[in-house]
């Protein structure tokens, strides 16, 4: 099946169809009132039961990706799907209209599923994390500088609430025991 896609103003419908490695000379367009058929180089055919009826001025525009259909409609105006009037239902070959709509609903994402939340995380250090948080929060502006200052300087491995003593000195990198500090190289 040939994927489609359209656009139309007031006086035109301009249909696209994706198919790959056409030949003009094999590619013929075929329109009767509201019906139109699309015969491709590979012997497949398209149809498409349109909206509203269109005249027989037709635009043909082959590319090495594409078929460009435009077709001038009978009637000004827009209409709201591709195929079909309400009591005519398209031809069982035609493929779903894929016309944009700013009313439809946002298509879901597995985004939508992801949940943030502010609690601490579960596990075993939800009581370390709870106990940092409240400490920093129940701290003067002193004791807040002092942890910042030696938790950035330090690379995550020390904190100190003594501003007195962070304030003087730069806090150095403590690896843990049995372990090597490295510098980061980009």
């Amino acid at each position: 099946m040939v994927r489609h896609d359209y656009y139309q103003t007031d006086a035109q419908l301009c249909l696209t169809l994706y198919a790959k490695g056409q030949q003009r000379e094999s590619v013929h367009v075929l329109l009767d009132g509201t019906k139109l058929l699309v015969q491709l180089t590979d012997g497949s055919e398209l149809h498409f039961a349109l909206y509203a009826p269109v005249l027989d001025e037709v635009s043909v525009n082959v590319l090495s990706t594409k078929v460009e259909i435009t077709l001038q409609k009978a009637t000004g105006g827009k209409w709201p799907a591709l195929e079909g009037r309400g009591e005519s239902a398209p031809l069982p070959t035609a493929a779903p209209s894929a016309e944009p709509s700013s009313t439809a609903p946002r298509p879901r994402s597995k985004w939508d599923a992801l949940q943030v939340e502010d609690e601490a995380p579960m596990g075993a250090d939800a009581e370390l994390n709870a106990f940092f948080k409240k400490l920093y929060a129940d701290a003067d502006d002193d004791t807040r500088r002092a942890m910042v200052k030696s938790f950035q300087e330090s690379n995550g491995t020390a904190l100190s609430t003594n501003w007195a003593e962070v304030s003087q000195k730069k806090t150095e990198t403590r690896a843990p025991a049995g372990m090597v500090a490295k510098k980061y190289e980009a």
